[in-house]
């Protein structure tokens, strides 16, 4: 058995490898990733949610498929901040349609709201 003098000089040693370890890593940091092309998240901004997980350092560019029309499409940095930040979008969505399927489906949503309140006026006339 160890004493607990040796164990905590074994933890310390195990840290100063793991930092020696991390400073090496740091040319990858999520401040280097910025510097290529990703955009810093500000993780006030985000939508708040009752959740243990990491919140993102930053955000890159990734690369979808569409669900409606199967184009291979790129959700930006930018239009992820967007998302995440102003909109306040849930931080766990992704980007699942391109832009014109996304168009059709709002056109297709609001024709569809608007039949169903045609419908539901029409219930009521017949009511009164």
């Amino acid at each position: 058995m160890k004493s607990g003098k040796q164990r905590k000089e074994e933890i310390k040693a195990k840290r100063l490898e793991r930092l020696a370890r991390y400073a090496d890593v740091g040319k990858h940091s999520p401040l280097s990733a910025v510097r290529l092309g990703a955009v810093q998240a500000d993780a006030t901004r985000l939508a708040q949610n009752n959740s243990y997980g990491v919140w993102p350092a930053f955000y890159t560019d990734r690369p979808f498929v569409c669900c409606d029309c199967g184009s291979h499409e790129l959700w930006t940095a930018k239009q992820q901040k967007w998302w995440y930040e102003i909109a306040q979008g849930s931080i766990y969505s992704n980007a699942i349609r391109c832009r014109p399927c996304r168009l059709i489906e709002h056109d297709r949503a609001e024709q569809a709201r608007r039949v169903s309140l045609e419908g539901m006026e029409r219930k009521l006339a017949q009511k009164n």
